[in-house]
């Protein structure tokens, strides 16, 4: 009897301590998930930062930020892979998405982006892009030909109008945001679309941070020719803080902010990461309001809290029917 007895707490001792350690795994995968969202939502300000007080411009950012992260990736990735990083150019299939994922994904993602942050600020430009994932629920209800469900309506709904709201202040005559900005925000939205169903499962095969880390540097060195950085470097004040900033974006609110967040999707998975992620957009806006002194009206807020509100929806999981 002693020994059944010994056995049997032996048993759920081990339980006990595996669900001690998955506690301790969705509690180190959350808290990596929301510091990469509050590491992007901070790179918005210090880029507008830079731009606003430095005399940086965003293609030249955009272009000196996808070479320098792209190779730190690669880097990072042949510490694991070693050679494996190459395996890609030996499948020319392969090589076109990636550099379809690189060019209109990536560069096409951050060059409107940074654009839009340029003419406005982080806290706008970042919300804009968070009508992503509200284009990806449209694009494959089409797609797959099926009608989206009660809660993805209601997503659609919230992020439509938050966008109107944020445009118009509930003026449908006139725009309260420059259509420079309104167009470069959606068009980055457009090209996250691109960033997230391209690859596919490229990022299976290849490794996640061997495909990002190559599309980075392809579309960097694509971008050079038209942007011609050294033509700009001249007006630049390359201070301290002004390469504080530069190392903010490319260092914390790229190489870290992506290391996070992915291995908070290994952790808890990409439906509840991609949920505590939305902190980014409110990382973008607070910071702008702090840092930048950016004054937003109720309407704005409202407007943010419909967008915000739809991909949370979106985010969420689907009860098991």
């Amino acid at each position: 009897m002693k020994i059944g007895s010994d056995r049997l707490g032996s048993s759920v001792s081990k339980e006990q301590l595996s669900d001690r350690l998955d506690r301790k795994e969705i509690v180190r995968g959350t808290a990596l998930t929301i510091t990469g969202g509050f590491l992007w939502g901070l790179a918005g300000v210090f880029g507008k930062y830079s731009f606003e007080y430095k005399g940086v411009m965003a293609p030249w950012l955009v272009n000196v930020r996808l070479i320098i992260a792209g190779i730190i990736l690669l880097m990072r990735a042949y510490m694991v892979q070693k050679n494996g990083i190459f395996r890609i150019w030996k499948n020319k299939r392969h090589v076109l998405r990636m550099l379809v994922y690189g060019v209109i994904g990536i560069a096409g993602c951050q060059m409107t982006y940074y654009m839009a942050v340029q003419d406005s600020n982080a806290g706008i430009a970042t919300v804009l892009q968070y009508t992503a994932p509200v284009m990806i629920m449209v694009l494959l209800a089409i797609r797959n030909r099926k009608l989206p469900e009660a809660n993805e309506i209601l997503a659609l709904v919230l992020a439509f109008g938050g966008t109107v709201l944020l445009a118009t202040h509930g003026n449908l005559t006139q725009l309260s945001v420059s259509k420079t900005t309104l167009v470069l925000g959606l068009a980055s939205a457009v090209a996250t679309v691109f960033y997230n169903l391209v690859p596919g499962n490229l990022m299976d095969i290849y490794g996640t941070f061997s495909m990002v880390g190559w599309g980075m540097l392809i579309s960097g060195i694509g971008l050079t020719p038209f942007v011609q950085p050294w033509t700009m470097t001249g007006d630049i004040l390359l201070d301290w803080q002004c390469i504080g900033c530069i190392a903010v974006v490319i260092i914390f609110g790229t190489v870290m902010s992506f290391s996070c967040y992915m291995e908070g999707v290994r952790l808890i998975g990409g439906s509840k990461a991609s949920l505590f992620a939305s902190v980014e957009p409110l990382t973008a806006t607070v910071m702008s309001v702090l840092f930048m002194h950016v004054a937003f009206s109720g309407m704005d807020l409202a407007g943010f809290v419909g967008i915000i509100a739809g991909v949370i929806i979106l985010s969420l999981p689907k009860k098991k029917k």
